[in-house]
């Protein structure tokens, strides 16, 4: 697979003409379908096809310099804010922009599918997002800052509507104070990054952050129960180790941050991780104890 997330590409002006029904925008209650006719966010889900080298595809992300990618992508104007992997054999969850809004959903999925793409040997189902998002920033003109890291885990959720509840939950939201509701979540130990409805008027896509490591279990938990109960179904996905995510709500913090920080030091000048190290440590425990039995 090609490492690089993003070369030059011939922008092609291509309208996505694309509807999503019944999406307010922003606080403003609207029972019209929305037209959308240049999204630049787009959300994409990869899964690996059957004959895909799963461990060829993670040796080459392993390799890639990712700040170096950033820089590329920033230059070229298509840019990675998200990689969500929910497992090393998937599926996965990437969040991208375009600088150029008439680019077009039809160039966007060649780029994607493209030999200059790193996921070019991935099934790539594109979902523009539509621009009632909330919680998306632009990388223009300054690109984001490294992001901070969490004290808990993130996770990405696919919601389907269930029958009959999409226009209610349009209508009812546009009524909600966004504020409250965050300040209301971020009490509970959680916080919404992204909600991003799609042109698909039955899907949408939220990344969440909880403030202390969380099973999914626990999390698809509170997902059905206290967030628009009813409304969806919910696929949750819990965020591997690694990823690309948004900077933290609840960062780490205090000792726990100098902790983190002094360790990746002693691991960029020590030839084992401290994995590796606790490894061998345990290795000679084990040795000891077996020469020593009596």
């Amino acid at each position: 697979m090609s490492c690089r997330f993003l070369v030059p590409l011939a922008l092609l002006a291509v309208c996505a003409d694309a509807f999503l029904v019944g999406t307010p925008a922003a606080r403003q209650r609207r029972s019209a379908a929305l037209k959308m006719s240049d999204p630049n966010f787009y959300a994409v889900y990869h899964t690996f096809p059957k004959d895909t080298s799963i461990e060829d595809w993670w040796a080459g992300v392993a390799d890639a310099d990712f700040a170096a990618m950033a820089k590329e992508q920033h230059e070229s104007g298509i840019f990675n804010h998200a990689f969500l992997p929910a497992d090393t054999t998937g599926p996965i969850l990437c969040i991208w922009e375009t600088k150029d809004t008439e680019m077009g959903s039809a160039a966007f999925k060649q780029f994607i599918d493209g030999p200059t793409s790193p996921a070019q040997d991935l099934v790539n189902t594109v979902y523009p997002i539509h621009p009632s998002a909330n919680g998306l920033s632009s990388a223009w003109p300054t690109a984001p800052a490294a992001p901070a890291a969490s004290s808990g885990s993130f996770f990405w959720v696919q919601h389907t509507f269930n029958q009959g509840m999409s226009g209610p939950f349009w209508e009812g939201i546009a009524d909600v104070d966004l504020d409250e509701f965050a300040v209301t979540n971020q009490a509970k130990g959680f916080h919404n990054h992204f909600f991003m409805p799609t042109t698909d008027p039955n899907t949408v896509f939220c990344v969440w952050e909880s403030k202390t490591p969380m099973t999914k279990a626990t999390f698809q938990k509170f997902i059905d129960e206290e967030i628009f109960p009813g409304t969806f179904t919910n696929i949750v996905h819990p965020v591997m180790e690694g990823a690309a995510v948004p900077s933290a709500c609840f960062p780490v913090t205090g000792i726990d941050a100098w902790v983190d920080a002094t360790m990746k030091k002693i691991e960029e000048v020590l030839p084992l991780s401290i994995d590796d190290m606790k490894k061998k440590g345990d290795e000679l425990v084990a040795k000891f104890k077996e020469a020593t039995k009596m």
